[in-house]
């Protein structure tokens, strides 16, 4: 062999050092290998009585969301009910490690058509956007949904998750916003109150919920439905998106009032309950369900949308709070069926954002 193709050689053999989330470009995408949550889900008849129509894969495909765990680095979901699926199990992806685990096993023989199992539990339901993480307490938050069995069941019960001790506690408050289909919730890290936008006829309005008081306050008689709202806590805005409409409170306000921002807004707003949340380092909500990355400036009023290759196929039945803003890598994270990968997206590296956003773009820009 020729000695000068020995150093050629030795170089091509060695391993290719691995893209992590947090070594991601900016602006780019990145599917990580071997991450499909149904390869921790319970197996069928493992828990009799829990399969439904669809099996484990229902926690995301059928209507079902999550929320971002910061203290465990772990993106959490809850979801199954209806026909779709009976199990209550819940399931994390933990960021540092890039592995599923399932949280809780799912209850055996769960009660069709009521929110509380015989073990206590809450029963298995679409979460819709009814899910959040209460960082200040560091509990998990449910509420709401359409129950396992015909769907339409009374589930109107405040729940939140111990994330140390793997338990469900039922809050019990004296009032709430009660249930409904496709309500929207989101945390405000700078007040510490969950955000509740609530979809049911009788109780349809925008809420909020202190925790540590354990008590709801309803602020207005807006009406919500499929939609996914997102907080940047610096400037106390609360933006939602969603089925055509595009709207912001400002939540350091006397009156809640809606402002309208659909006109010229991007064309993600069309989708059911599509992927939003705030990125702290960019300064910028940012929103996906499909195509370009969508990023919008609350100062100018401006959208920007960036594509980038490698994005995954979207969940048919809307994007939820499966779509979260990682602190750790600096990136997003998504998932979108129980059978893919978990994809990670990087819209900046150190803030600054990308110089090539997709033709076009801003796509609008108004003054309220």
């Amino acid at each position: 062999m020729d000695k000068l193709m020995v150093p050629l050689i030795l170089c091509l053999a060695l391993p290719v050092a691995a893209v992590t989330p947090d070594a991601m470009p900016a602006n780019s995408w990145l599917a990580v290998p071997n991450t499909h949550m149904l390869d921790v889900a319970p197996a069928y008849d493992e828990f009799p009585g829990t399969w439904g129509t669809v099996g484990p894969n229902g926690v995301i495909i059928a209507w079902g969301g999550g929320a971002y765990d910061t203290v465990r680095d772990q993106l959490v979901l809850w979801g199954g009910g209806h026909a779709d699926y009976y199990g209550n199990e819940l399931y994390a992806f933990h960021v540092p490690t890039l592995t599923w685990r399932r949280l809780t096993d799912p209850t055996i023989r769960p009660v069709m058509d009521q929110e509380v199992n015989a073990d206590g539990t809450p029963n298995s339901r679409h979460t819709y956007n009814g899910l959040a993480y209460l960082t200040h307490v560091d509990r998990f938050f449910g509420q709401a949904g359409s129950l396992a069995g015909i769907g339409f069941a009374r589930c109107d019960r405040t729940w939140t998750f111990d994330l140390t001790s793997l338990t469900w506690t039922d809050e019990q408050p004296q009032t709430s916003p009660g249930g409904g289909f496709g309500c929207v919730s989101a945390y405000d890290a700078a007040t510490g109150k969950l955000w509740w936008g609530a979809c049911n006829n009788s109780s349809s309005g925008l809420w909020s919920y202190d925790v540590d008081a354990n008590t709801w306050t309803k602020h207005n008689n807006d009406y919500f439905y499929d939609q996914t709202g997102a907080i940047d806590p610096g400037r106390g805005i609360l933006l939602v998106a969603g089925l055509g409409e595009l709207f912001a409170y400002d939540l350091r306000a006397a009156q809640l009032t809606r402002q309208d921002l659909s006109a010229g807004a991007p064309s993600f707003i069309d989708d059911g309950s599509p992927g939003l949340d705030f990125d702290p380092v960019a300064d910028r909500f940012v929103a996906w369900a499909g195509g370009p990355v969508q990023v919008f400036d609350s100062d100018t009023l401006t959208w920007t949308g960036y594509s980038a290759a490698g994005a995954p196929t979207p969940t048919r039945n809307g994007i939820y709070g499966r779509w979260r803003y990682v602190p750790s890598v600096n990136a997003f994270i998504v998932v979108t069926d129980g059978n893919e990968d978990v994809h990670f997206y990087k819209l900046t590296e150190g803030g600054v954002l990308p110089s090539d956003p997709a033709p076009g773009a801003p796509q609008s820009l108004r003054v309220l």
